[in-house]
């Protein structure tokens, strides 16, 4: 271990503490460290992305939201990220706050597995080619915007029609994500190493809304209406809830597994229904 980003959510840690316990711990021990504080309200159409070389990993401080977006900023390095729960549920970080110098002496030793995750890549296509892509580990949701009107999405399997989802929008996750707005939205929980992709509806104006799983090698398509009334719905693209940007008239948003993954440190050994049980169930 010769040098490790801190990727701070100061919200999370508004005075600092943690990030010094941190830093104090790997300067102790001569480890090379940078901390960057997140900009976790960011939510213009592009997010910074970071490039820095030399990584040996990722110490990620906050909750699952701040994990999504160090995981959506740091795709290109391929190093492995590891999270400290300073939120409430902390389904994706690791690492509990009064476990903090213990879990690191098992990093610094290189005392872990990793896991790798798929993640998702989103392009937004106008006539004039292509004009916004990014990545998600968790979702990509296409959903109505400010009036209550639900919205008409034709959706493409690999270039073959599928459906008109008619209702509030549709969720297109990783298993990673299978537990987030999915879960909520009435869609299947799926083991997080898996390979596939899970299209759910949003309040679906249909006798029939059930999740459809997808193979991670499938592309999926939603061609925005041109013309008509559905033409007239203000509609939203947005990566991991957060990422947002707005749809126009005749955009085709094309979704298919990302070239690179997410790789997590794993220090515990409970199991992925154990750890389900731990975190969503009910007492």
């Amino acid at each position: 271990m010769k040098r490790v980003l801190i990727y701070t959510n100061q919200f999370k840690d508004p005075n600092g503490r943690v990030t010094k316990r941190v830093s104090d711990y790997f300067e102790s021990r001569g480890v090379a460290y940078d901390v960057l504080i997140s900009d976790i309200k960011r939510t213009e159409d592009r997010e910074a992305e970071i490039d820095h070389p030399g990584y040996d990993c990722i110490l990620v401080l906050g909750g699952d939201g701040t994990v999504l977006q160090a995981a959506r900023e740091a795709w290109k390095l391929d190093v492995p990220i590891v999270g400290v729960n300073l939120g409430r549920l902390g389904f994706l970080t690791e690492i509990e706050s009064e476990k903090l110098e213990s879990s690191l002496d098992r990093i610094y030793m290189g005392d872990f597995l990793t896991q790798k995750r798929m993640m998702l890549r989103g392009e937004v296509i106008r006539k004039n080619g292509e004009v916004f892509s990014g990545r998600s580990l968790n979702d990509i949701v296409i959903t109505r915007f400010g009036g209550m009107n639900m919205i008409n999405l034709p959706v493409y399997i690999n270039g073959q029609f599928l459906h008109e989802y008619k209702g509030d929008g549709i969720i297109i996750t990783t298993p990673t994500g299978s537990s987030g707005y999915n879960l909520s939205a009435g869609g299947p929980i799926v083991e997080p190493s898996a390979e596939v992709m899970v299209l759910t509806s949003i309040c679906s104006h249909s006798l029939n809304h059930a999740s459809l799983i997808l193979s991670a090698d499938d592309i999926v398509e939603v061609r925005i209406p041109e013309d008509g009334m559905w033409a007239e719905r203000d509609i939203e693209f947005s990566f991991d809830g957060h990422v947002r940007t707005m749809l126009s008239k005749g955009d085709t948003v094309r979704i298919r597994k990302s070239e690179k993954s997410t790789e997590f440190i794993i220090l515990n050994n409970l199991s992925f229904l154990e750890n389900l049980h731990k975190k969503m169930g009910d007492e």
